[in-house]
């Protein structure tokens, strides 16, 4: 240590006399003295933090991927790769430990991976053990507010107990008819860019119309506002949308690079200000977002206010009136609440929708035996004078399976963070407070030791044979992730899902564009297919 300080005080004098003998003025002088004297520091932190990760980290002795450089570690897969990649390799690559953990290294960071179902139980069940870590909790909040997916310990319980009776069953099949009526507007989209083309079918790139599908399937349900985005795409609404959450397909190398990368290495106090243009337009999104939602909660509370007392249906028409309702008088937390709803039920559902069309073009008899159980359900009377109930979408047993296998294999998220509260164990292991531990549904979701030999096949029939999919541990689908913080609006997305589905699968025959042919996948916190399109043929 001492030899590297002499050399980073000898090299930090060359700079400095260097900077004087070639004329450079003194805030430039000081600025390359700064830059260094930095750059030393850093050198410094990361050289011990190597030593420590390798020789003294109390997790030294877990098994880690084979062939890791000491210096980056697995840092250049983890973000060259779509987030889950890697680590669904890594899961069959690494051997079992006595603990079900494992570790991978980030730059001089090491990570514990709960590879066995005992460890990623022992991590999911105790969320008030195992929290958020806190750079992941600031860009939430920076995000989305203190809401559900960001709060932590008390104030997590409370919320959970206001919202969960919100998400309950009576709420799902008020809100049946909505999602019919808006996945026929998408349905009648499709039909007119069939027939636009003038031929009998045409390429549609799906992500889109999924996107703004749902945008306008959470709108109805959520705020009680028609954004008809799928026929109007210019909605200030969808633009906000884009800005806040980007797609890489309509970006620069530089801004992709930035969207995929920065977030995973830079503090989000320091991210959010960086004068870059893609927080430049991140700040303008949550500003359009934030201004919109304060005024349907203002616009809300006044109906509310104004309506009788046993008027119920103004109390519950939509979730956000039921939340008002409710007695909540907090309206940052309110919007914290709404926001939180309104981008992961947005998103979520868009990227599931996308990729359970595309399982739909790859698999044909799939696809057949799902519509011969659509048509044959409305051939009975279901939908047959508009929407569906609840019990009876909930009737259709292949749809299920269909959308379980797609759920399985295409988590909207495929990663999360967490770290424990206070120093525990797990299985023998000593886990000391703040040790950063990474959960990955889209690993767990094709753990062979999990799901079995063919655990990445696109198989419906594993759902068909048993409720579970086949799997070994409860803690096998972790979709939405599990235990006491499993997403709540769970029922409200697969309805919602499996309501787009009867209507298209009536309506369309999807196939491959190009046979063989799987779309990319965004670098990031999501799992979202870069231009997916499918071909669209009227039944």
């Amino acid at each position: 240590m001492a030899v590297s300080s002499l050399l980073g005080l000898a090299s930090t004098i060359a700079l400095a006399s260097y900077l004087k003998v070639s004329g450079a003025s003194y805030p430039f002088v000081v600025l390359g003295l700064v830059a260094s004297s930095v750059a030393q520091i850093a050198v410094y932190l990361g050289y011990s933090s190597l030593i420590y990760r390798w020789y003294l980290s109390p997790t030294k002795d877990l098994p880690h991927p084979k062939g890791t450089p000491f210096f980056l570690g697995n840092l250049i897969p983890f973000l060259s790769e779509p987030w889950g990649f890697p680590l669904a390799r890594w899961q069959r690559m690494v051997s079992a430990s006595p603990s079900g953990f494992y570790r991978v290294f980030l730059g001089p960071f090491d990570f514990l991976i709960p590879k066995s179902s005992q460890a990623v139980t022992a991590v999911m069940s105790q969320p008030y053990v195992f929290e958020k870590p806190p750079a992941v909790r600031d860009g939430l909040v920076e995000t989305l507010g203190v809401g559900l997916v960001a709060a932590e310990g008390d104030v997590h319980r409370r919320q959970k107990k206001l919202l969960t009776p919100i998400f309950g069953l009576s709420r799902n099949r008020r809100l049946v008819p909505q999602m019919w009526a808006k996945s026929v507007v998408l349905a009648d989209r499709m039909r007119d860019l069939v027939k636009e083309s003038g031929v009998k079918s045409t390429i549609m790139f799906m992500h889109p119309l999924t996107m703004a599908a749902t945008l306008d399937v959470i709108g109805v349900t959520t705020l009680g506002v028609d954004f008809n985005s799928v026929q109007n795409p210019d909605q200030p609404i969808l633009e906000a949308y884009q800005r806040v959450f980007p797609s890489l397909e309509t970006q620069n190398a530089f801004e992709r690079f930035f969207g995929a990368t920065l977030p995973a290495i830079i503090s989000p106090h320091l991210l959010f200000k960086l004068p870059l243009k893609p927080i430049r337009e991140f700040h303008k999104g949550i500003a359009m977002l934030r201004t919109f939602c304060l005024d349907q909660i203002r616009q809300k509370r006044r109906e509310i206010d104004e309506a009788k007392m046993d008027d119920s249906e103004i109390r519950e028409k939509d979730i956000l009136s039921a939340i008002v309702a409710s007695g909540l008088q907090d309206e940052e937390e309110i919007l914290s609440h709404i926001l939180t709803i309104l981008a992961a039920g947005h998103e979520s559902t868009a990227i599931t929708l996308a990729w359970a069309i595309f399982k739909l073009a790859q698999h044909p008899s799939v696809q057949e035996k799902l519509r011969a159980e659509v048509l044959k359900a409305q051939a009975a009377g279901i939908g047959s004078d508009g929407a569906p109930t609840l019990d009876e979408i909930n009737s259709l047993p292949y749809l299920r399976c269909f959308l379980m296998e797609v759920l399985r294999l295409y988590p909207a998220f495929p990663s999360m963070m967490r770290e424990p509260a206070r120093a525990t164990t797990v299985g023998g292991l000593s886990i000391p407070k703040g040790k950063q531990i990474m959960v990955s549904p889209y690993a767990v979701n094709r753990s062979r030791e999990l799901w079995g030999d063919d655990a990445d096949e696109f198989r419906v029939e594993r759902w068909e044979a048993s409720h579970s999919g086949g799997a070994t541990s409860s803690q096998a689908f972790l979709t939405f992730s599990s235990g006491p913080r499993i997403c709540i609006g769970k029922d409200f997305a697969t309805l919602s899902l499996k309501v787009f589905l009867t209507v298209l699968v009536a309506r369309f025959r999807f196939e491959e564009a190009i046979p063989g042919w799987h779309p990319p996948i965004q670098k990031g916190t999501s799992l979202k297919p870069q231009g997916l399109k499918v071909k669209v043929s009227l039944l």
